[in-house]
C-alpha cells in the first residue's frame, strides 16, 4: 500500500454515541453529589439494561431475537401455555426478577463502588437510548389538519376494521403483529425496510392521505418529476427516519417552491439596496355541507381553508392579523418588510367570469 491513504467520512451511528469506555478517577468536590450518584447507580442499569434491549443498541441483538420468538410463541401457543406452563413461567421469571435485583443492589453497596466517571457514563446512555426511543414521536411536527385528518381517518376506517376482525382476522393475530412491530421497531431490519418503503412516492401518497403528513417533500410533485433526483446511498439509523435535504432541485424551481407572492414592481435605490413590490394572493375555500351550509370544514384531500393562489400550499388567515413574511436563512442579502397596506382587498377580478362570491369545484 501506498503512503498515502484515503479515509471515508461516514455519519455517526447510535453504537458510537453511547459511552463504552470509564474512568477511574473519582470526583471528590462535591462528596454528597457522589454519594448520591453511587446509591442511584444499579437503578440507572435496570433502566438502562431495559432501554437496551429495546432500541437494540446491545452487544449482542441475538438476544432481542429470542425475546421477539419468545413473545411470539406465547401469543400464538396461549390456549396451551395457560392451561399446562403458566405456574413454570411465572415461578421463573419471578425468580430471574429477584436473583438480577438482588445481584446488582449488592455488587454496587458491597463490591467496589462506581466512580462518578461510571455513572456519569450511564446516564449519557440512559439519555441517548430515551432519545432514539423517543424519536418518532419527536421529529413529528403536527398541525390542527393533522389531528383533524388523522381523526377522519379513523371514523372511515372503523367499518373495514370491524369487517375484518369479524371475518379476516383475529384477536391473536392482530396481537401477534402489533407486538412484534413494536418490539422490532428499532431493529436494523425494520429501519432498512421502512428506509426502502419510505423511497416509493405512492407510500408517501398513502400516508399523506391517512394522516395528512407530506414526508418532507411537496405533495404537488409527481413520481416521473423525482425519477431523475440523485438518491443518497448512505444511510445510517441516526438519521432518524427522516429523509435528507435534497439539493439536486434546480435554483428555479427552487425560486418558484419558495415564493408565496408575485412581484408587480421593482425599483432600484443604490448598488446594493433594491425595492421591491410583492402580492400575496390568498384564496378561501369553503366547502358545502348535507344539512350545514357552507364551512371551512374540508376533507383531508383537499385543498386547506385558506391557501395560496400560485402554490395551493395552505396560507394564514387573512383576519388573524398574524401573517408571517418568507424567511430566506441561507440567503446572502438582508430583507425587510413593509405592509403597503394595512387591510386586505378583495380582488373582484380574479375570475371575471364566475360569480364574485366564489364558485364550486
Amino acid at each position: 500500500m501506498s503512503a498515502s491513504a484515503i479515509y471515508a467520512v461516514f455519519e455517526p451511528s447510535e453504537a458510537s454515541l453511547l459511552a463504552s469506555h470509564s474512568h477511574t478517577s473519582l470526583l471528590v468536590d462535591n462528596p454528597i453529589l457522589a454519594s448520591a450518584l453511587a446509591n442511584i447507580f444499579p437503578y440507572i442499569l435496570f433502566v438502562d439494561d431495559f432501554l437496551e434491549a429495546v432500541t437494540w443498541t446491545n452487544e449482542n441483538p441475538y438476544r432481542n431475537v429470542l425475546w421477539v420468538a419468545a413473545y411470539a410463541f406465547v401469543v400464538m401457543y396461549w390456549a396451551w401455555l395457560r392451561l399446562w406452563a403458566i405456574p413454570v413461567v411465572c415461578v421463573a421469571v419471578f425468580l430471574s426478577v429477584v436473583w438480577n435485583t438482588n445481584s446488582a443492589l449488592y455488587d454496587a453497596k458491597f463490591n467496589e463502588r462506581p466512580t462518578v466517571d461510571e455513572v456519569l457514563c450511564a446516564l449519557h446512555n440512559v439519555t441517548v437510548r430515551f432519545e432514539l426511543l423517543l424519536r418518532p414521536a419527536r421529529n413529528l411536527r403536527l398541525s390542527e389538519r393533522n389531528y383533524a385528518t388523522m381523526a377522519a381517518s379513523a371514523v372511515l376506517a372503523t367499518p373495514v376494521h370491524v369487517f375484518a376482525m369479524k371475518s379476516l382476522l383475529l384477536p391473536q393475530h392482530v396481537l401477534l403483529f402489533v407486538g412484534v412491530f413494536i418490539l422490532t421497531y428499532h431493529s436494523p431490519y425494520a429501519f432498512a425496510s421502512r428506509r426502502l418503503l419510505w423511497r416509493s412516492a405512492y407510500v408517501r401518497r398513502c400516508i399523506f392521505l391517512l394522516s395528512g403528513i407530506d414526508g418532507h417533500r411537496s405533495r404537488h410533485d409527481a413520481p416521473l418529476t423525482r425519477a431523475h433526483d440523485t438518491i443518497s446511498r448512505t444511510y445510517t439509523p441516526s438519521s432518524a427516519d427522516r429523509e435528507p435535504p435534497r439539493e439536486t432541485i434546480p435554483a428555479l424551481n427552487k425560486a418558484q417552491m419558495v415564493n408565496d407572492f408575485s412581484i408587480t414592481q421593482k425599483t432600484i435605490l443604490s448598488a446594493t439596496q433594491l425595492r421591491q413590490t410583492v402580492r400575496f394572493d390568498i384564496l378561501e375555500n369553503e366547502r358545502r355541507w348535507l344539512g350545514v351550509g357552507w364551512s371551512k370544514l374540508l376533507l383531508p384531500n383537499e385543498r386547506s381553508c385558506f391557501c395560496y393562489a400560485t402554490l395551493m400550499m395552505p396560507a394564514p388567515d387573512p383576519a388573524c392579523g398574524h401573517f408571517s413574511f418568507p424567511v430566506y436563512p441561507d440567503d446572502l442579502y438582508t430583507y425587510q418588510w413593509q405592509w403597503m397596506d394595512e387591510e386586505w382587498i378583495l380582488d373582484l377580478e380574479f375570475d371575471h367570469t364566475s360569480d364574485a362570491e366564489g364558485w364550486v369545484y
